[in-house]
């Protein structure tokens, strides 16, 4: 098929964020067998004005797709957190191509009701939604004419390239990256957990909070190349589903990864495959038990890293996303596809 694949590319970002999805995606729909035409919004909308500002130069960017639809008329086209396209392009699409399916993914939790207004604007001319939230928050954007469905994080093996199970230029034990803002329970999670691992002699470091700064591209990949074990902690953890990319990055690289019990999510990632913990304490003192215990944490490490590689890649789940757009039979049996909603 012919795929217009509308998302945030991040030109500007110059590389820097390399390994997030709206790539991984595009990969996968190629290896796929697909055509697929990226063309990414936000940058476009800031070429679109003299003072090169998204919002200034959305106008301009949504009359591009139209233009570009016109010139590929697109079997797909596929959305991914674009938000300042105009609902009224989709509305076009669907009249001047009435067979081109329309779908949207969404990488950020739902429980945001803030940021989920322009999907339900997107909505009457979508065919599908995939999301990364399942459970009740998925079932809110069900609507009669659209399917919705859970879509697991995408990983990709040309971009999680690392065997940190393999590697013996270990010198961080452990290791947190990640956001935390205006979060109180989060930060003295992290902070307790801090004291406890100095306690116990544990190596470990934190990137991008407590003043400490964030990492990106070929520095985010020499501090995953430098390190045994790393966290998955997203600022919320009891949603059905819902973690952040960084369960893929981790898992994806070969570090042994601990995660919170994530409602749902043994049906993706086995306790065989990453560590679950119950709160700080758990936490510590798992992470202290695999610091002595290398062997055990390389068994697990390696079983989450194949479970990365074989269930989450970017091939099997745009096929997933083709055939639940397509209306076409589940061509296998998806450890998601009980959150499809028609």
């Amino acid at each position: 098929m012919k795929i217009l694949h509308i998302a945030n590319f991040g030109f500007n970002k110059q590389g820097a964020h390399f390994y997030c999805t709206d790539r991984k995606i595009s990969a996968g729909l190629t290896e796929n067998g697909h055509f697929v035409y990226d063309f990414s919004f936000r940058d476009m909308a800031r070429m679109g004005t003299i003072f090169k500002t998204k919002k200034l130069g959305a106008n301009w960017a949504n009359k591009e797709i139209l233009k570009i639809v016109n010139n590929l008329e697109p079997d797909l086209v596929l959305i991914g957190h674009s938000d300042l396209m105009s609902p009224a392009v989709l509305k076009e699409i669907k009249q001047q191509f009435p067979q081109t399916k329309i779908a949207f993914w969404y990488v950020d939790p739902l429980y945001l009701e803030h940021k989920l207004g322009f999907v339900r604007e997107f909505s009457p001319y979508l065919d599908a939604i995939f999301c990364t939230t399942g459970g009740e928050y998925l079932q809110k954007l069900k609507q009669p004419h659209l399917k919705v469905a859970y879509m697991p994080n995408v990983g990709h093996r040309n971009v999680e390239v690392l065997k940190q199970f393999e590697s013996e230029q270990i010198n961080k034990e452990f290791i947190f990256c990640g956001v935390v803002y205006k979060e109180p329970e989060r930060e003295k999670f992290l902070k307790d957990l801090a004291a406890t691992l100095s306690e116990n002699k544990v190596q470990y470091q934190y990137y991008g909070c407590f003043e400490q700064p964030g990492v990106y591209g070929k520095g985010y990949y020499k501090v995953l190349s430098e390190t045994r074990m790393g966290l998955n902690y997203s600022r919320k953890n009891d949603v059905t589903l819902y973690s952040s990319d960084r369960i893929v990055q981790l898992t994806g690289n070969g570090l042994l990864t601990f995660s919170p019990r994530i409602p749902g999510f043994d049906k993706l990632y086995t306790e065989q495959e990453v560590v679950y913990f119950d709160d700080q304490n758990d936490l510590a003192a798992k992470i202290k038990h695999y610091a002595d215990h290398p062997v055990e944490a390389k068994k697990i490490a390696v079983a989450g890293w194949n479970k990365t590689r074989s269930s989450f890649n970017g091939q099997r789940i745009t096929q997933f996303m083709i055939e639940v757009t397509f209306d076409q039979p589940l061509s296998e049996a998806y450890e998601w596809a009980h959150e499809v909603y028609a």
